[in-house]
């Protein structure tokens, strides 16, 4: 994991702002180069979107907030030039690169997760 992509996973885990080279957070929202690809949804869920970048730089941004998140055996790969939710490096589902991927409350079906308590 990069060190803005920690920096940046950390403050918004916390809530708090912060800003890197190409990536920021006002503690409720990710953007990577203007484009918010990660954001507080309801129900304590962060929602993910790839907003038509499907880059090496959006995956590690998105796979350290899962790591930071406490989902790290979740992340985004691509694979044959498919965007693709992976658990444990098994290809899960195929991901949308317009609109919403996923969120985090998706993920609690596929497992347990330290984060919900269950």
């Amino acid at each position: 994991m990069r060190k803005e992509t920690l920096k940046i996973a950390k403050a918004f885990l916390r809530g708090e702002k912060a800003h890197g080279a190409r990536t920021s957070t006002d503690g409720e929202n990710v953007l990577l180069h203007g484009h918010c690809i990660a954001w507080k949804g309801g129900n304590d869920d962060v929602q993910f979107s790839f907003r038509n970048w499907p880059t090496v730089t959006t995956r590690d941004r998105i796979n350290g907030l899962l790591d930071v998140l406490g989902y790290s055996c979740f992340g985004v790969s691509q694979r044959k030039g498919e965007q693709w939710l992976v658990y444990n490096a098994e290809k899960v589902r195929k991901l949308a690169t317009t609109g919403t991927a996923f969120c985090t409350g998706e993920l609690d079906d596929f497992t347990y997760s330290p984060r919900r308590g269950k």
